[in-house]
């Protein structure tokens, strides 16, 4: 396997899964193309990542449904998704094309990893159907099987319907999920192709998203295009625990601005500070895609700029940028940097994976003890804070941070609270943990998330019937969405009134987002077909209408210096 483009990925029962993207192999001599697979590395052997992939260390087993199949390549993004995902399950969310893709409501295709097997699974929650969205930001915390995702196409276009999807799968019998808004306060990062990471602070985690598209209102920055690219200073925290987003201005080495990029986080040994690793991406305004390495610490908020050393990339002459590629960490330390678009030049680029080009490899790691590049993947490895991260926040390679507040400090109290609070470490054991290649057998009594974690579903909520291929689920719990308004019908009129604007610019400024003349045809496959509304109770309008005067792209007139807010929003439950 010599290339990988807009694949969904997760690292579950030691592996890492990977589908829905285009491929190119060295023996079939076509360009990027789908496969109807879905595939996993097995991350508990050590192997070589200087070259093309042995697909004799692949497993793999067919997609279920032509959804799940990956776009057609090169339309710009692709249909780039991801998996929700808890310690044995996989759930492709997003990214989906085709007629199935937004079709059904109430359901998605989940992968069981004890036995590689599919499963077309009942969720409980409310009509949420977002499956043509896609490049939005995402994350999973598998300690309590809780996922979520914001932003993307579709919220791009319906800036008052921005909102978080959380989903629930901690009972894997009772699968749940709610579509988020909150009634007051900052409604969340309006963001297209950023990243989101999972970070063990506050109560239940926390979720740190940044960069990418600001699409809550009209942008300046790049001619012909909707929306600007977000400074690295700006950072947006979802506390979990009571819903909430907050802003937090970060200082330093701050990246140039980009979208297309891909991030992980290691944790220093004692917890006192968590290193968001970024890595690559694309600047729309200058037509250039980056290679380099940056890292968010955190409580401090202070970027660095990484000097890394033996990236594969680069080793020749051409020295491309790599965007549209995903990142997933092994072990706190090894950040496996999988698939994306080579590219090289500015302004005139030029993709270098249009055919099997075997020194550009498909997957790349990098020792983020080191930020060296290595040769091949060892699972062995141990986390160290590295010397370039500690000379800017203290302590040393066993952590002892002593920068554990932002520069311009903390932007409201209630952030300075959650900060000084940490969710304690993972210690789920996969049943498979061996060296096997292929494993298929566990035991089954081992699925789903911790049994001590808590029950999200109302144990006394009648279950609906059992279909076949379907499994039972119940309601989200009331009591974990404290804070937030959930659904909204306000405004609905105007949605739709907009939808065939939104799918006209929607093709219009995607073809625009190129990285190479290669890719400069309009897609004709539309993501964004229609907006559906998630059909659940709600007690409130939106505080944004789309008016009918204004472009599609023109969310709302609320600038982010008027949305730091620091008070938990309103309490209403559903």
């Amino acid at each position: 396997m010599c290339s990988i483009l807009d694949q969904r990925t997760a690292i579950v029962d030691d592996r890492l899964f990977f589908c829905s993207g285009n491929y190119t192999f060295d023996d079939d001599g076509l360009p990027p193309h789908a496969a109807s697979f879905i595939y996993w590395l097995n991350l508990s052997d050590t192997f070589d990542v200087t070259g093309p992939l042995d697909v004799a260390l692949l497993g793999s087993t067919d997609l279920p449904s032509e959804s799940l199949n990956g776009g057609k390549y090169p339309d710009p993004g692709g249909f780039s998704g991801t998996f929700f995902y808890d310690h044995t399950m996989l759930y492709p969310y997003a990214g989906l094309i085709g007629p199935e893709a937004d079709g059904t409501n109430n359901a998605l295709w989940g992968f069981n990893t004890s036995d590689n097997s599919w499963n077309f699974t009942r969720v409980e929650g409310g009509r949420i159907s977002f499956g043509e969205n896609s490049e939005g930001v995402y994350a999973s915390d598998p300690r309590t099987g809780t996922s979520f995702y914001t932003g993307g196409w579709v919220t791009s276009f319906n800036g008052m319907y921005n909102g978080t999807v959380k989903f629930r799968s901690s009972n894997t019998d009772s699968l749940s999920w709610s579509f988020e808004t909150a009634l007051a306060g900052l409604q969340g990062p309006n963001i297209l192709k950023g990243s989101m990471v999972y970070v063990r602070k506050g109560g239940a985690g926390i979720l740190i998203a940044f960069g990418g598209y600001q699409t809550a209102y009209a942008g300046s920055q790049i001619p012909d295009w909707p929306w600007d690219q977000r400074p690295f200073s700006e950072i947006f925290i979802y506390d979990i625990q009571s819903s909430t987003w907050y802003h937090q201005t970060a200082t330093g080495d701050l990246p140039e601005l980009r979208t297309e990029f891909c991030a992980a986080v290691s944790a220093a040994p004692d917890d006192s500070s968590f290193q968001i690793t970024m890595h690559g991406g694309w600047d729309q305004l200058n037509r250039r895609a980056f290679n380099d390495v940056y890292v968010l610490s955190v409580p401090s908020f202070r970027w660095i700029k990484i000097e890394d050393s033996d990236n594969p990339d680069l080793i020749g002459t051409d020295k491309p940028g790599r965007n549209r590629h995903k990142c997933d960490m092994w072990n706190e330390t090894s950040m496996i940097v999988s698939g994306g678009q080579i590219t090289l030049g500015e302004w005139e680029t030029f993709l270098l994976i249009d055919m099997c080009k075997p020194e550009y490899p498909p997957i790349k790691v990098l020792d983020t003890s080191t930020y060296q590049w290595q040769t091949e993947f060892n699972p062995s490895l141990t986390y160290s804070v590295p010397g370039v991260v500690t000379d800017v926040i203290g302590g040393d390679s066993l952590g002892g941070a002593s920068l554990t507040e932002p520069e311009l400090g903390w932007e409201t109290e209630d952030l300075a609270d959650i900060f000084s609070q940490t969710v304690d470490r993972d210690t789920y054991v996969p049943p498979r943990r061996s060296s096997q290649k292929d494993p298929t057998n566990s035991d089954p009594d081992d699925s789903g998330p911790d049994d001590s974690d808590p029950d999200p579903s109302d144990p006394n909520e009648d279950q609906p019937d059992n279909d076949q291929n379907q499994k039972g689920s119940s309601s989200l719990a009331t009591g974990a969405i404290a804070g937030i308004a959930v659904g909204a019908a306000a405004a609905l009129a105007g949605v739709f009134a907009a939808v065939f604007l939104c799918y006209r610019k929607r093709r219009k400024y995607q073809a625009a987002d190129q990285t190479t003349p290669s890719v400069s045809s309009v897609t004709d496959i539309p993501l964004v077909k229609g907006w559906h509304k998630p059909e659940l109770d709600a007690t409130a309008a939106q505080r944004f209408e789309l008016g009918t005067e204004n472009y599609v792209y023109e969310m709302h007139g609320d600038d982010i210096g008027k949305q730091r807010g620091g008070s938990t929003p309103p309490t209403t439950t559903h």
